[in-house]
């Protein structure tokens, strides 16, 4: 599982398997605030991480949407 996509549901079993569920909720949501605001911010050439890492950011945000999908409980 080396590929971007890969990584993150390691990361994510991880987190999960020393923190907790919801350790592993709230890791994915940051993951996705963060991940996004970088690429929001390369897009009005504010960024260079988010420009330089682009794909593998989109791959992580695309992970973490579906582990949050797949765990969180509707409120």
């Amino acid at each position: 599982m080396d590929t971007p996509e890969g990584r993150e549901w390691q990361r994510l079993a991880f987190v999960e398997n020393r923190d907790g569920m919801a350790a592993a909720l709230t890791f994915a949501r940051q993951g996705v605030a963060q991940y996004e605001s970088a690429i929001r911010e390369s897009d009005s050439d504010g960024n260079q991480y988010g420009a330089a890492y682009r794909e593998s950011l989109l791959a992580s945000v695309r992970v973490y949407r579906e582990y949050l999908q797949k765990n969180e409980t509707p409120a």
